[in-house]
């Protein structure tokens, strides 16, 4: 958690609700998941008794949602019941700050967001909004620290331990902004507009970057110095918001199949190269699952290829992933609009086939039963959209030629990368597809072989079970696919 500096931490010290949140997201990550569910039920108690209790530190509108969701809690009943024998019992909650109501939030929300029980799912959207309303309460800009006379100056380690906290401050509510935004991606939920930052006093503000990238006229790094990996992280995510926002007010309204205008697909992918040249310089970043300096650069690279398909493809609309039942997604991806052939998609194309390429080369089969590679849900957002898009886009290729110069650069690349996967994995129904014509020669059996690769990798996913939706949704509408081939 890059909120929490180890070396200075000290549990004894932590609020119980942000120490169970902790262990709710640890016995997750050990497989524990009845003991997961028990330990959020915990410490999503003692949070809201806490906010309770401290009441005053916050503003009317976070304890108008307080009692609202008392009534909205499916167990509500037997929770009030815990919180009121708690409020009872307990008279001395030891240290707290307003901060770590924040933090205690977003270890919860995280959890409840990728559960497989729908009401939990509807947990973490009224966690999402406790946590804005929170955050607004605390406000988002950074205070000015006084500075001490001569007499009592710091010594350094006091320094430095001032230091680690505003800087633990500073990130937990930039983790906030950016996991608020990710119930945009996942659930087409309307992001939260308001976050502001700055990661230091060397670093640029967000907004004054984000809009640097936006204005940007090459894809050189306008952006000077060079953001820290979090920083990158949250910029991209800055990136990501302004191509919903941009999308969902684009003309006619109410059509999800609107495109992006030209000139803006141009500024967002100026904008998006320019990201892209500044993660290259900046010493931690690499495409290595195991990378030393933590797994922030690699995610950053997963969601850059989930932003070039939203350039091209408006999937959110159609994923329906908050109904928790692959049948209902499926139909929904099916439903999706196809990929127009053009020069613009290449890019997008190009991220979808390095998508599908990591794991493949990493071994399909240890991938697909090891936590490695997908260990964070984003992944496998990211490689839901660009297995959506790469498959529709091979589905609207000739089998008899006509295609660019990069198009059919491309068409190779996939096809090396499907062959090598079948060459080590035996799949159920691959003969019935060769019979049928669809073999990895022709785009149309290619189309499905990326569908049914990536399905491979989420079937076996233990830790999240969100991800098997995921994979079982993919093989439907597959499936789906299929039986619109043959009729």
């Amino acid at each position: 958690m890059v909120f929490i500096h180890t070396h200075t931490w000290a549990p004894l010290d932590t609020p119980l609700e942000l120490i169970l949140s902790i262990a709710t997201i640890g016995a997750q990550y050990c497989f524990e998941h009845r003991i997961a569910e028990h330990l959020f039920h915990a410490g999503r108690a003692i949070l809201v008794e806490r906010l309770r209790h401290e009441g005053d530190k916050f503003g009317p509108k976070t304890r108008s949602l307080l009692n609202m969701r008392q009534d909205q809690t499916p167990h509500g009943s037997v929770y009030m019941r815990q919180e009121t024998r708690m409020h009872r019992n307990l008279t001395d909650w030891g240290p707290w700050e307003p901060i770590d109501t924040v933090r205690a939030l977003i270890n919860l929300m995280g959890y409840a967001t990728w559960e497989p029980k729908e009401w939990l799912l509807q947990e973490a959207f009224s966690l999402q909004s406790l946590l804005a309303q929170v955050l607004r309460d605390l406000g988002l800009e950074e205070g000015s620290e006084p500075e001490p006379s001569i007499t009592d100056a710091p010594s350094q380690q006091e320094t430095w331990l001032a230091w680690v906290r505003q800087e633990s401050i500073r990130r937990t509510k930039l983790i906030a902004f950016s996991f608020i935004h990710i119930h945009s991606v996942a659930y087409n939920v309307y992001p939260w507009q308001s976050a502001r930052r700055e990661i230091g006093k060397e670093q640029l503000h967000f907004q004054e970057a984000l809009s640097l990238l936006l204005r940007n006229e090459d894809s050189s790094v306008p952006l000077d110095p060079i953001p820290t990996p979090l920083g990158n992280y949250l910029l991209l995510h800055g990136l990501l918001q302004r191509i919903y926002i941009v999308r969902d007010l684009s003309l006619p309204i109410m059509d999800n199949s609107a495109s992006l205008s030209a000139e803006e697909v141009e500024k967002l992918d100026r904008g998006l190269r320019s990201w892209t040249t500044g993660w290259q310089q900046a010493p931690e970043s690499s495409l290595d699952p195991n990378n030393e300096n933590g797994p922030i650069p690699f995610t950053s690279s997963s969601l850059l290829g989930l932003a070039y398909v939203r350039l091209h493809l408006n999937l959110g609309p159609y994923r329906q992933l908050d109904t928790r039942d692959p049948d209902r997604i499926a139909a929904a991806l099916y439903r999706c609009p196809g990929v127009k052939r053009s020069d613009g998609v290449i890019s997008a194309l190009l991220y979808a086939a390095h998508a599908l390429s990591v794991p493949v080369r990493l071994g399909v089969d240890r991938i697909a039963r090891s936590q490695a590679f997908f260990w964070s849900v984003r992944h496998s957002l990211s490689g839901l959209e660009c297995a959506v898009l790469l498959s529709k886009w091979l589905a609207t290729l000739p089998g008899d030629g006509g295609l660019t110069g990069s198009e059919e650069r491309i068409l190779h690349w996939v096809r090396c990368i499907a062959e090598e996967a079948f060459d080590v994995v035996d799949f159920d129904d691959e003969e019935e597809e060769r019979h049928r014509g669809l073999g990895l020669d022709h785009p149309q059996g290619l189309s499905l072989a990326v569908l049914k690769i990536w399905a491979h990798f989420f079937k076996s996913n233990t830790q999240w079970p969100f991800i098997n939706i995921i994979g079982a949704s993919l093989e439907r509408y597959r499936e789906m696919l299929m039986k619109g081939i043959g009729t």
